[in-house]
């Protein structure tokens, strides 16, 4: 793999990792309502879904995976309900309590599990890595270790992408400390994760 096309595919994955979508709503939301760890961990899950999928684009099982849609879509959904939930739970949180009282209280692994589902519930990103790469990369000539460059570069994008998301929303959520800033918080953050889970489901 050239310098020049090595260059070209991380500025080709940062710009699709950067651009609006369900899974930069899901980081930002999670950071606002639960906290940077909560959300950066969300973001590290998007990653990891994200390897499996270039994975898969890579082996050239495109094809395979289309064959267990099904598969994806139950992620797709799981991902997006639970995120209904936990939209619905900010909403009716008592605008007195904390910011992390009023979030349902979860593990640092369903953080992680929400954001590879969310991740793992788009299978058309398969398709956006396997019409991407060749416009970009020499398939012919790649080696295992290019591969691996490869899932390595889509696996850091995604981690330092989400991360400032993270980080930023997360330095948001020290804005809301009194009754009615929590209340504003609650009832914006319930909305967006509510969005972002129908988004996910229509998509």
């Amino acid at each position: 793999m050239t310098l020049t096309a090595f260059l070209a595919y991380c500025a080709a994955v940062t710009l699709a990792a950067a651009t609006p979508g369900p899974a930069m709503f899901t980081v930002i939301t999670n950071g606002v309502s639960r906290g940077f760890l909560r959300a950066f961990v969300a973001g590290v899950g998007i990653a990891a879904g994200d390897a499996v999928l270039v994975t898969l684009a890579l082996l050239g099982l495109v094809t395979l995976a289309q064959t267990f849609e099904w598969v994806f879509l139950l992620l797709k959904y799981a991902g997006a309900a639970y995120l209904v939930f936990l939209g619905v739970k900010m909403w009716r949180a008592a605008a007195a309590r904390s910011t992390a009282q009023g979030m349902p209280q979860t593990g640092l692994s369903r953080s992680f599990l929400l954001g590879a589902s969310v991740a793992l519930g788009n299978p058309k990103a398969i398709l956006f890595h396997a019409s991407i790469m060749p416009l970009i990369l020499n398939l012919d000539t790649m080696t295992p270790a290019d591969g691996l460059l490869v899932v390595a570069v889509v696996v850091s994008v995604n981690i330092v992408t989400m991360g400032v998301y993270a980080a930023l929303a997360g330095r948001a959520s020290g804005w809301f400390r009194t009754p009615r800033r929590m209340r504003l918080m609650n009832r914006f953050a319930g909305s967006a994760l509510i969005g972002t889970g129908a988004l996910i489901a229509a998509r």
